[in-house]
This record gives C-alpha cells, sequence and structure tokens, in this order.
C-alpha cells in the first residue's frame, strides 16, 4: 500500500506504536532493547527505564521475563508464541518474530503482547458455570426422580412402576393404569403429566364412573349452541378441548358406555373429535392417559368392553400394586399425608412413632384412600397437636384393623423407623449440619445417617 508523502513515517510508527492495544518490544540483534510501549509498566510491574536500553538476556537473567520471547526468537531465529504469566500477576499470549535486513541477515526481534487475564478470568468463569449448571442439571434429574419416588418409597415392586413412569412420561404414547381402588392410580397419571413437556399444560381429570351416561357425550366432547334443549348460549367445550396440549386423565374407563366407547376410539385414532351439533372437526392435542380398577379383558369376554378400544389405550400398561403387597410404605404414607392435610386446614398436628408404627401394622383393603381417610379423620377430630395411640380405641377397632402377620425382629423394626424418619428429616433439612442440629446428635453421626438410609437409595 503507498502511502502519502505528506506523512512523515518516524510521527505515522510512533503514533502506531503509542495506540496499539498490544504491548510491543523491539530489540537488535544483540537483544538491546530499542523501544517498549508504555502500558509495560501496568502489565509486567517495570518502569519503561529498566527495560529501554537494557539487553533483553540479561533482563531474563534477573527473573524480570521468564521466560522472555524475544530472547528466544533471537537464539533460534524463529517465530516463537507461548502464554505467560508476569510477575504482577497478568496472564499475556506472546508472539515474538524475528527481523531480517534485505540481505536476510537477522538484525533484530519483536514481540507483541496480549493481555489476556479478562479473559482467562471470564473462560474459568464460564467453566465454573458450565460445572455449576450440569451440577445443577444432574440435581434437577435427581429432584425429578425423588419427585416420582415422593409418595412411595423403598419397595422393589413400586420402583419398577416408576422406572417404567420414568421411561414413558416424555413419551407421547397412551398408557393404561391398572390397580385396586384406592391405590393412587390418579397420583400417578398426575406425576407422569409432571414428568412430561405438557407439565405447563392443563391435567384434567376425568372420574367415567361418576358422570351420568346421558350427559357423559356433551361432557367429553362438548356441543354447539342450539344442540339441543337447555344446551348453552355459544356452546361448550369438553374435556378433550379444555385439556388442550395437556393431558387428559380417563380414570375408571371400564365404567364408560359401550356406545361412548365407539366414540373415544375414532377421537384415538383420527386425533379430532367433533362436537355434538357441529359440523366442524376439532384436532385433539392432549395425551391420554386411562386408568381402571377392573379387569378389562374379562370384560372384553363379557362383551362390556370394545377389545379395539383396550388394544388402543393399552399400548403401555403400568401395574399398580395394592397397599398390603407395600408395607413398608405406610409409615412415608402417614408423616407425607399428615404434611398434607396440615397445610390444607393449617394445622400442625403429627403423630407419634408409636401411633404410626400401630397404623403400619394394619391392613388398609381401600389402600391410600382408605389411610388418607383415616388420618384426615384423626387429624379433625383431634384436640391436640400430638396423635398418639389410644389403646382402648385399638382395642375396640381390633375387628375392622386387621394386624399383619408378618413378624420381624424388634431391631429390624426399629431400624425400619429410624430409616423412614431420617429419610423424611433429611428431605426437609438436605444438610447434615442442620440434620444433626434438628434431631439433637452429631453432624459425624448424621452424616453416618445420611450414607447409610439416604445415599444407598
Amino acid at each position: 500500500m503507498k502511502m502519502n508523502k505528506s506523512w512523515d513515517d518516524s510521527i505515522l510508527l510512533n503514533h502506531i506504536l503509542e495506540h496499539s492495544f498490544d504491548e510491543i518490544f523491539i530489540a537488535d540483534a544483540t537483544g538491546m532493547v530499542l523501544y517498549a510501549s508504555q502500558s509495560t509498566e501496568t502489565v509486567f510491574g517495570i518502569p519503561c527505564e529498566q527495560i529501554v536500553n537494557h539487553n533483553i538476556f540479561e533482563l531474563e537473567k534477573q527473573g524480570l521475563f521468564s521466560p522472555s520471547v524475544i530472547a528466544s526468537v533471537l537464539r533460534t531465529n524463529k517465530e516463537v508464541t507461548l502464554i505467560q504469566e508476569t510477575n504482577h500477576n497478568r496472564k499475556l499470549i506472546i508472539s515474538g518474530y524475528p527481523v531480517y535486513d534485505q540481505s536476510g541477515i537477522l538484525i533484530g526481534a519483536t514481540s507483541f503482547s496480549r493481555d489476556i487475564t479478562e479473559f482467562e478470568s471470564l473462560r474459568k468463569e464460564n467453566e465454573q458455570v458450565a460445572r455449576a449448571l450440569l451440577k445443577f442439571q444432574e440435581e434437577n434429574e435427581k429432584l425429578r426422580k425423588q419427585a416420582t419416588q415422593q409418595f412411595f418409597i423403598s419397595n422393589e415392586k413400586m420402583e419398577k412402576v416408576f422406572e417404567v413412569v420414568s421411561k414413558v412420561a416424555d413419551i407421547n404414547v397412551t398408557v393404561l393404569l391398572e390397580g385396586e381402588s384406592g391405590v393412587g392410580k390418579n397420583h400417578i397419571a398426575y406425576k407422569i403429566h409432571q414428568m412430561s413437556s405438557r407439565k405447563a399444560e392443563p391435567f384434567i381429570e376425568v372420574n367415567c364412573g361418576a358422570i351420568p351416561e346421558s350427559l357423559f357425550e356433551s361432557e367429553l366432547f362438548g356441543y354447539e349452541e342450539g344442540a339441543f334443549t337447555g344446551s348453552k348460549k355459544g356452546g361448550k367445550k369438553g374435556y378433550f378441548e379444555i385439556a388442550g396440549k395437556g393431558t387428559l386423565f380417563l380414570d375408571e374407563i371400564g365404567e364408560l358406555p359401550l356406545n361412548l366407547q365407539v366414540k373415544l376410539l375414532s377421537v384415538l385414532q383420527n386425533q379430532t373429535l367433533m362436537r355434538i351439533g357441529g359440523t366442524k372437526k376439532i384436532e385433539v392435542n392432549c395425551r391420554i392417559i386411562c386408568a381402571t380398577n377392573q379387569n378389562l379383558e374379562k370384560m372384553i369376554k363379557e362383551r362390556k368392553f370394545r377389545e379395539d378400544l383396550y388394544y388402543r389405550i393399552n399400548v403401555v400398561k403400568v401395574e399398580i400394586p395394592p397397599l398390603r403387597e407395600r408395607k413398608e410404605e405406610i409409615i412415608p404414607l402417614i408423616y407425607e399425608i399428615t404434611e398434607q392435610l396440615n397445610r390444607k386446614y393449617q394445622l400442625n398436628t403429627y403423630f407419634t412413632p408409636t401411633m404410626a408404627a400401630w397404623l403400619s401394622q394394619q391392613n388398609w383393603p381401600g389402600n391410600v384412600r382408605e389411610l388418607r381417610n383415616y388420618i384426615e379423620k384423626k387429624i379433625i377430630t383431634s384436640s391436640g397437636n400430638e396423635i398418639d395411640l389410644d389403646w382402648e380405641e385399638a382395642e375396640t377397632k381390633k375387628d375392622s384393623f386387621t394386624p399383619s402377620t408378618k413378624e420381624i425382629p424388634l431391631n429390624d423394626y426399629i431400624e425400619t423407623l429410624e430409616k423412614e424418619y431420617i429419610v423424611r428429616m433429611y428431605h426437609k433439612y438436605p444438610s447434615s449440619i442442620k440434620l444433626a442440629e434438628i434431631l439433637g446428635i452429631s453432624q459425624s453421626t448424621a452424616n453416618r445417617k445420611i450414607l447409610k438410609y439416604v445415599e444407598q437409595r
């Protein structure tokens, strides 16, 4: 590039050197420093007067530059780039270049230093943020799994249930939940919704056995204005439309009348519906979860349930075991249900270990629903915060509460109680220091309990 002759070369060179973003060093072939940027003192902590007109090799020996890029270039006659930390706690990336005359003889060297201290700090911060994000994701996944297991704990059958639930939660397939009345099918359905990408959308629960047959079609599919006498002005959306992109949970699907089973099958197959009295097809975007406490295969043989609908809703079947097959969950259920009801009624009641232990040894034919109803009754009728075992009441109710026939050693029983209590308290106070303070034990003991009962889960 040609320059305007009105420019003085020395003035232009000085301007470039002084305003360069990099720190620039220039030395002759012997290592004598001819030029150093004014910002050198800020970066290296060395005044320019101690560098200019001093030999770079001597300065290197003094440890002022360790190593010196200029010195390396002069020794090797090659370009050199390295990262260097200065005595002034700055981090630089330095590139050095040999300078030759027209005959190819080495006459000196130059170096350009870029201060990357702030960039390095940002890089470390980014790495910390990345690590924190990874940890957050891991913790989030851990909490996600805990969220599925919060209601049902420490049972091999339920662990398998939640293993299937976790896998299908975010896959848009129809799930069929089977189990006795009161085992918590609606709770599992809601957990599937909460674990899916639809969790921000509505969760609509419909009990197919609680709606009169004459109203069921209009409730499920909706109707247009004037579809029948007494219809609402402007029509009405059905549950499918209300669910939107969320989840529609059809509980007690076995109670659905045969004529509506045909229409439900059509909706599931075509992913569209038509309101009563309507002519326009409406797209269905919700996820379907069905539940029943009946033997649908037996109902098919009895011609009470359509076989084609059964195979349509039975893409993934999850069988939920009754509470009598997972009795180790009763104590944590007691505490969790108690907390839920305390929040509902703004109370501070609690069951004593004796009472909780007695309840855990009873059979609950109505499963979780029966247990919840009993707990709710005791909380509402309790005269104080503490609910202890009334031995007279226990004696009078021994016919209605059938004790468990499973006998275990006392130490195992005590350990079971301790485990459930430690796990429950650790979820509330997830810190060994806080847990030790609350329980009145040493931190080392708290750590041992956490490792034994929590970390192994």
